[in-house]
């Protein structure tokens, strides 16, 4: 690392600290701090939650997917494009739960089901996410340690410092301090800027890692000759090519990929990781418009995350780089645990090709990724506690100053955990495997908000009954998975199980499967416990209308119309509170997303028809990735001035909305306390 690559991370801290001291002015009571008094735009809405939902360790999960699977996992990736974009153009789950005007799910919970119920559902889903984040910091500062070179132990004023237990204290003390100080407002505001930081930077890595051939800019530190090359080097049927011929990939298969699309239609909004942003949007229809531009804004991040394992694949396995994949192997060498190996190799092998400058921009775009994460997950789990696990319990609501400072307080105890589950916890499979079995905990989450919002006669017990279920069949994953050597070696000495433990190292179960059992079990419960309650206990329909504050009930008017919209647009998604532009966007992601679901589609069919040659596949990826790269740069562009907008009209809107102190997450006779008042409610 040179001067000048330190300095680069030095300066956008700098800026971060300017912009968070600006933000806290804004902060004045609870709604502003969970949910910037619902006054986001579009796109400051989804470059920012992008951004930290980018963050190291799912770009360290993706490295490693991509190194293990190639193109073959992008390929079925691809599977869940048309999927992603139904849910994005009809707002699935996510429109309506906007609707309801919540800041967290279980207040939703309490809306639809009873206020016992919000207590369980806060308490469980609290547990599932700070399980989840545990690994988030640990995961990061791993990544710094093997990217810049840190030694494991720091000599300093006579003392033998553990440098990854001082790197922990550092990364989550930043997060706590965003976190706390800005609230929802920082949070959003400093994300947006690294998100728009990173997308700049996605462009130069992407340059300087694929040789563009006439186009190339940096010179290409990889050409397509020794991608190909390397790429055929992977086993017949473990093809990094071939989607189609993954059998002996063991984790990222078709499986994984199936499920995962299983679990984003039935699990969507079920995690609160975000909830702030979810919280934030200005209208629902801002909030569907932002999950409508998240295929677009990611364009530049997906293809930086695939290009540079595919950059290490080529230098682990091509000639012309054979001098440093010894290199990289004698630095891994210090590492034993093969997990943490597996997590090391891509940072790694980056950090002995980028140049000065490009290196310095990568640790800049890292902590970036690392900050927004850890103070988005604090922010989010932090409140959960407070709004659903302990004001339940209070009688008395807490003042503006007080409910303020008990979610800060609330934030510092995530960070506390975060920092001892990163430092303790032994990592035993992938980061995705361990994201899908902490998932799992809120298995019942699914049933529970698709029934509450879609269903009349979704019932009070059923809910009830899947996050039990889901619970246990979450956390008992975990603990098996844990203690799995010890359960193998009893079952080898107390019943000769003598196979199991010479060939079963880890449980055979993984996180996928352990998330696919649960959902499928908390689904079934729900339907068949619902229609036991409606049928045999006679309870009676809820008014799903006055929930969503649609018609007579729409006391916020928030449904604002500014189109007609003709019968084929409305089968499409399209309201009248479409714009123009808004169509056109929506027009434009249709027609992306058909065009890469007709080259699946015609790939398949030739491929079971008369099979596709790996020269076949090679081109389609490469077309893929040059395409790619035009759109990338396009928006870029696009994101930026679009995202100025937002955050110049986001912090007009704080200067003049007017307060409302109710508006704290309290439910009141089944109503938000903090919304207008219904017809017939006084």
């Amino acid at each position: 690392m040179h001067p000048i690559d330190w300095l680069i991370p030095g300066v956008l801290i700098i800026v971060l600290l300017g912009v968070l001291v600006y933000c806290q002015r804004f902060i004045r009571n609870s709604a502003d701090f969970l949910a910037a008094s619902r006054c986001a735009g579009r796109y400051v809405l989804c470059i920012s939650s992008g951004i930290a939902g980018f963050a190291v360790v799912n770009s360290v999960a993706n490295f490693e997917l991509f190194y293990q699977a190639g193109f073959s996992g992008t390929w079925w990736g691809m599977l869940s494009a048309p999927v992603g974009l139904i849910l994005a153009l009809t707002a699935w789950v996510t429109y309506r739960l906007r609707e309801t005007r919540c800041f967290t799910l279980a207040q939703f919970y309490e809306v639809r089901y009873s206020r016992k119920f919000r207590i369980c559902a806060g308490i469980i889903t609290f547990l599932s996410g700070v399980v989840n984040y545990g690994i988030f910091p640990a995961v990061s500062v791993r990544f710094f340690m093997f990217f810049c070179r840190i030694p494991e132990h720091v000599q300093l004023w006579g003392v033998n410092w553990d440098t990854y237990g001082v790197l922990l204290t550092f990364a989550i003390g930043l997060g706590v301090l965003f976190a706390t100080c800005g609230g929802q407002i920082a949070i959003m505001v400093t994300d947006f800027l690294q998100g728009t930081l990173c997308n700049i930077a996605f462009l130069a890595f992407i340059l300087f890692i694929f040789n563009l051939g006439d186009w190339d800019i940096f010179g290409g530190y990889v050409s397509w000759e020794q991608i190909s090359y390397a790429l055929q080097q992977a086993p017949s049927e473990a093809s990094q090519i071939n989607p189609f011929h993954t059998s002996e990939i063991s984790d990222f298969n078709i499986w994984y990929f199936l499920i995962g699309i299983f679990g984003m239609i039935y699990a969507r909004g079920g995690w609160q990781g975000g909830m702030g942003y979810q919280a934030a949007a200005k209208t629902p229809h801002e909030s569907k418009m932002a999950g409508i531009l998240g295929s677009w804004r990611g364009i530049a991040q997906g293809l930086m995350i695939m290009l540079f394992p595919l950059a290490v694949i080529v230098i682990m396995r091509h000639p012309d780089f054979a001098g440093l994949a010894e290199q990289i192997n004698h630095v891994l060498d210090n590492t034993t645990d093969p997990q943490l190996r597996s997590q090391g190799l891509v940072p790694t092998a980056l950090s002995m090709i980028l140049p000065t400058g490009l290196l310095g921009l990568l640790v800049a775009v890292m902590f970036a990724a690392m900050l927004s994460t850890d103070d988005t997950y604090m922010h989010s789990w932090g409140s959960i506690f407070i709004q659903d696990v302990l004001m339940p319990f209070r009688k008395k609501p807490f003042s503006p100053k007080a409910h303020l400072w008990a979610l800060r307080a609330s934030i510092f105890g995530v960070a506390l955990f975060a920092w001892f589950f990163s430092y303790f916890y032994r990592q035993t499979e992938h980061v995705f495997m361990f994201f899908a079995v902490t998932g799992a905990i809120v298995s019942g989450a699914g049933a529970a908000i698709i029934g509450g919002l879609y269903w009349k006669r979704g019932g009070t017990i059923a809910a009830w009954t899947t996050y039990i279920v889901g619970a246990l069949i979450g956390f008992g994953g975990i603990t098996i998975q844990q203690t799995w050597p010890k359960v193998a070696v009893f079952l080898d000495s107390n019943f000769h199980w003598h196979w199991v433990a010479r060939h079963m190292t880890k449980f055979p179960i993984n996180g996928q499967w352990i998330t696919f059992i649960g959902l499928s079990i908390c689904l079934v419960c729900y339907v068949a416990v619902s229609l036991y309650e409606h049928y045999a206990l006679k309870a009676p329909d809820f008014d799903l209308n006055k929930m969503l504050h649609r018609g007579e009930y729409d006391t916020s008017h928030e449904h604002k119309k500014v189109s007609k919209v003709g019968l084929l647009a409305q089968r499409l998604g399209i309201t009248p509170e479409f714009s123009r532009g808004d169509k056109i966007i929506y027009g434009a992601t249709i027609a992306w997303t058909l065009f890469w679901l007709g080259i699946f589609v015609w790939f398949s069919l030739q491929q079971f028809i008369s099979g596709v040659p790996d020269s076949q596949w090679l081109g389609l990826w490469q077309v893929k990735i040059y395409i790619t790269v035009i759109l990338a740069v396009v928006t870029t562009v696009w994101f930026l001035v679009g995202g100025v907008v937002d955050v110049t009209r986001l912090f007009r809107d704080l200067r003049k909305i007017q307060q409302n102190d109710a508006d704290d997450g309290t439910v009141v006779n089944g109503h938000n306390a903090g919304d207008p008042p219904s017809p017939g409610q006084s």
